[in-house]
C-alpha cells in the first residue's frame, strides 16, 4: 500500500497535544451512529464504504510522531474493515450498552483513523457505526460523510451518485495553512484575539478540587425545550438578522452570568473554519476552539444581550482561522482551564441529508454514552419535530445536584426569554 507523506495541520498539532494531557479519555472519537430500516444489502453498503474512503482522504491518513513534528500519512484506496455483530432482536438498554461500548472505545489514530461496526439486529433491522478519529473528523465531516454514504448507496455499486465536488483534500488546506503561516498572512488574526482578550478573566462557575492527575469521569444530563419556544427563539433570531446559535449562546452567557455575578464573560467555542468554498465538502479536523467574550450591558433586555452577543459571533467567525492556544495571551482563570465552559450547536441531521436510499430508512442517532473531554460543555440539538435536545456533559469538577439544576434552569429562562425578548430575563434564584 502506497503513503504519502504531509505535515499535519495547526489544529491537528494542538488536538495531538490534547490527547496526550488526558489520555485516560475516549473523548476524542468522533463517531456517526445510524439506525437502519429495511432490506439493507450487506455487500453493497460494504461497496458504498470502500468508494465513500476513496473519495476522502482523510478517512485513510494515520498520524505519527517523527521527532518534534506531526506527521500525516495518507494511505491508497483499499477495501473498508468492517465487523459485523449478530445481535437478535435486543431490548433498546442491550443495544445502547453495544454502542455505548463501541463509542468509548479509543480509536488509535496511528493504526488506523476509522473504526467501522455493523450490527445485525434482525433481517431488516440494523445499526451502523463510523467511529473516527477527531484528528481526521469533526462535528461538520460527519455531516458530509452521511450525506455522501447515502448517495452512494441509493445510486448502486455501478451508479454514479450526485455529489458534491470536493475542491480540497484535507492535506491541501494544511500546506495551504503553512503557507499563510510562512508568509505572516495570520498575524491580522492573531493581533484582533490578543486585543479581544486580553484582560479577560474565565467564568468563576462553582468547581470542585479534584486530584490533577486522577483520572476525571464524564456525566450527561439531559432536557428537551418545546417547540413552540424553540420557534419563538428561531424568529427572534431572524428578526435580529442572526442565527439560533447567538440566541442560545446568549442565554448561556445570562445563567453564567447569574452563577459569577460579572458582566464580562468568555464560553468557549469550536467553529468550523469553513469560510473558504474549497473544504465546504472535505472530510477533516478543520474544527478551531474560539474564546467568546461578550460584556452584557446591565439591565439589558434578552433582545439587548442577543444584539451584543451577535457582534462577538460576526467578529469570530471573521477571524475563526486562529484558535486560541496559538494565542500569546495569559487569562486570569483562578485555577481553571480556558475549554472549562463550553457552548456547542450541533446541526442533525445535517442540511440536505437523504435518510432513505435503497429502500433502506436511515435514522440519525446520537449516543447518550458521548463523553466530552470539557469540563462544563452545553451541546445544543435541533430535533426534526421542531424541539431542541439540550445535553449537559460535565465530569467530576461538577456537583451533579447542580449541574441538573443548571441545565433546568437554562430550560426555563429559555421559556421566558422567548415570550419576552424585550424585557430583562430573570433567571431563576440561586
Amino acid at each position: 500500500m502506497g503513503v504519502r507523506e504531509v505535515p499535519a495541520s495547526i489544529g491537528q498539532r494542538l488536538l495531538w497535544f490534547l490527547e496526550h494531557y488526558r489520555p485516560d479519555s475516549a473523548s476524542l472519537n468522533c463517531p456517526v451512529v445510524c439506525r437502519l430500516h429495511g432490506p439493507l444489502d450487506v455487500g453493497e453498503l460494504q461497496i458504498a464504504l470502500d468508494r465513500l474512503a476513496a473519495r476522502h482522504e482523510a478517512l485513510r491518513t494515520t498520524l505519527v510522531r517523527q521527532g518534534r513534528n506531526l506527521v500525516q500519512h495518507v494511505h491508497d484506496p483499499a477495501p473498508v474493515r468492517v465487523r459485523h455483530v449478530d445481535l437478535p432482536d435486543p431490548d433498546e438498554e442491550t443495544l445502547g450498552a453495544a454502542v455505548a461500548a463501541e463509542v468509548r472505545d479509543n480509536v488509535d489514530v496511528s493504526e488506523w483513523p476509522v473504526r467501522v461496526t455493523l450490527w445485525r439486529l434482525g433481517p431488516d433491522e440494523h445499526v451502523l457505526s463510523v467511529n473516527m478519529h477527531h484528528l481526521v473528523s469533526d462535528a461538520w465531516s460527519c455531516g458530509i460523510i452521511v450525506q455522501d454514504l447515502i448517495r452512494l448507496l441509493e445510486a448502486g455499486p455501478d451508479g454514479e451518485p450526485d455529489l458534491t465536488p470536493i475542491g480540497w483534500q484535507y492535506p491541501e488546506f494544511a500546506q495551504w495553512q503553512h503557507e499563510l503561516m510562512t508568509r505572516g498572512e495570520l498575524k491580522p488574526h492573531q493581533d484582533y484575539w490578543t486585543g479581544q482578550l486580553t484582560g479577560l478573566t474565565l467564568p468563576d462557575v462553582p468547581m470542585r478540587e479534584l486530584d490533577p492527575q486522577a483520572p476525571r469521569r464524564s456525566y450527561l444530563e439531559a432536557e428537551t425545550i418545546d417547540r413552540e419556544t424553540f420557534n419563538r427563539l428561531r424568529l427572534l433570531a431572524r428578526t435580529e438578522r442572526t442565527t439560533l446559535f447567538t440566541v442560545m449562546l446568549s442565554l448561556y452567557y445570562l445563567i453564567l452570568q447569574r452563577e459569577t455575578d460579572s458582566t464580562d464573560l468568555a464560553v468557549a467555542s469550536l467553529f468550523a473554519n469553513r469560510s473558504r468554498r474549497e473544504v465546504q465538502s472535505t472530510v477533516g479536523f478543520f474544527a478551531n476552539m474560539l474564546m467568546l467574550r461578550t460584556r452584557i450591558p446591565q439591565g439589558a433586555s434578552f433582545r439587548e444581550v442577543v444584539q451584543a452577543t451577535r457582534r462577538t459571533v460576526v467578529d469570530a467567525f471573521l477571524h475563526e482561522g486562529i484558535p486560541y492556544q496559538m494565542l500569546p495571551v495569559r487569562f486570569q482563570t483562578n485555577g481553571r482551564r480556558a475549554d472549562d465552559v463550553v457552548f456547542q450547536m450541533l446541526l442533525t441531521p445535517p442540511p440536505g441529508t437523504k435518510v432513505t436510499a435503497r429502500g433502506v430508512d436511515f435514522d440519525l442517532y446520537v449516543p447518550e454514552a458521548l463523553r466530552s473531554r470539557f469540563g462544563l460543555e452545553l451541546g445544543l440539538i435541533p430535533q426534526p419535530g421542531g424541539d431542541c435536545r439540550a445535553l449537559l456533559f460535565y465530569d467530576d469538577q461538577f456537583d451533579p445536584e447542580w449541574a441538573r439544576a443548571f441545565l433546568t434552569d437554562y430550560v426555563a429562562l429559555a421559556v421566558r426569554a422567548a415570550g419576552a425578548p424585550d424585557r430583562r430575563p430573570q433567571p431563576d434564584p440561586v
